[in-house]
């Protein structure tokens, strides 16, 4: 299963932003943006950018180029909130590689591929609300300068399925964009068992694969900790009907975001059905039984689009990020 960069074919030319450098929490980070910042900026939103499986942080330069000058395109006089975005390689990439082979599918000879996959994504989430605590001791931190008030998030593929988990448990990260991911981790992982023909999968047509040696009882505990279809409905189908439980757990974790969602209709990677039935619950909820919940979500099908970043997707993460701000 081939897994291409989902950023080739986009943004063939974009803008130039400033990029700075910071060390913090042991962790190489980028920050884009900030000698932009309009000295009438009261706040700043900060984006931050979660790169795809065997991709690095500097992949995402042309996100931030794209998304920050557009935002910057508004008179500067008018610009009372100031945007940065921020990049760094998820664990296990670029800078922080300590196996090459664990970012390998099953396919790839990668005997661990769920394990490591998760944890690596999952590290990654918890990454960046570490990043959130430590980031404004290293900028804007004068006594006259503006404060970050406010975090978006927004990852491509493996970027993705961690910028499900940063909206979903981290109340500092109001909005989020999600580009070919998916909530449902256990899901996606079944189908992908599916198509690989893993033993642990043929033998009962998928009915025992979770709590097998390629997807331990562990990792679904994982799952049912962090990942969003997890939190809701553990191991369960996925159900519509309201329910105060999942109303409290709605309230808890997402009451109040904004979260766009793009996916390719043709993507055999990380397919739209994987996500569907998780997404269907969460638009029914949001536009019924939990509207008061205030939940903004926009769930767009690319037609023809397979595991890539495409124009379409540019242009909605460029509009929703600025819309945000």
């Amino acid at each position: 299963m081939a897994t291409p960069n989902p950023l080739q074919d986009s943004h063939p030319s974009h803008p130039h932003v400033s990029m700075k450098t910071f060390y913090i929490a042991g962790i190489i980070t980028d920050v884009y943006g900030l000698d932009e910042i309009s000295p009438s900026c009261k706040s700043i939103s900060c984006l931050w950018l979660l790169h795809p499986r065997l991709q690095v942080k500097q992949t995402m330069g042309s996100v931030a180029a794209t998304c920050i000058s557009d935002w910057n395109q508004r008179p500067a006089g008018d610009r009372k909130v100031g945007l940065i975005a921020v990049a760094f390689d998820q664990r296990n990439h670029g800078s922080r590689e300590v196996n090459a082979l664990g970012n390998e599918a099953w396919r790839g000879g990668n005997e661990t591929h769920a394990q490591d996959m998760f944890s690596i994504f999952n590290g990654t989430a918890l990454d960046t609300s570490l990043l959130i605590d430590h980031l404004g001791s290293y900028i804007f931190n004068g006594p006259n300068e503006p404060s970050i008030e406010q975090h978006l998030v927004m990852g491509i593929s493996l970027g993705g399925h961690s910028a499900w988990q940063v909206l979903f448990n981290d109340p500092r990260v109001t909005a989020g964009v999600v580009i070919i991911g998916c909530p449902d981790y256990m899901r996606v992982m079944s189908d992908r068992a599916r198509l690989t023909k893993l033993q642990t999968y043929t033998s009962s047509n998928g009915a025992k694969f979770l709590g097998s040696k390629d997807f331990p009882h562990a990792l679904v505990a994982s799952c049912k900790k962090w990942d969003p279809k997890g939190i809701l409905f553990g191991t369960s189908e996925v159900t519509s009907g309201p329910s105060e439980d999942i109303r409290g757990l709605l309230n808890s974790k997402i009451k109040g975001k904004r979260i766009l969602v793009c996916s390719g209709g043709a993507d055999k990677l990380v397919p739209y059905h994987c996500s569907e039935p998780f997404l269907n619950f969460l638009k029914d909820a949001t536009e019924g039984w939990y509207k008061d919940g205030g939940v903004y979500l926009e769930d767009n099908v690319y037609a023809g689009v397979g595991h890539a970043y495409s124009e379409g997707m540019v242009k909605d993460t460029t509009r929703f990020v600025s819309d945000t701000l």
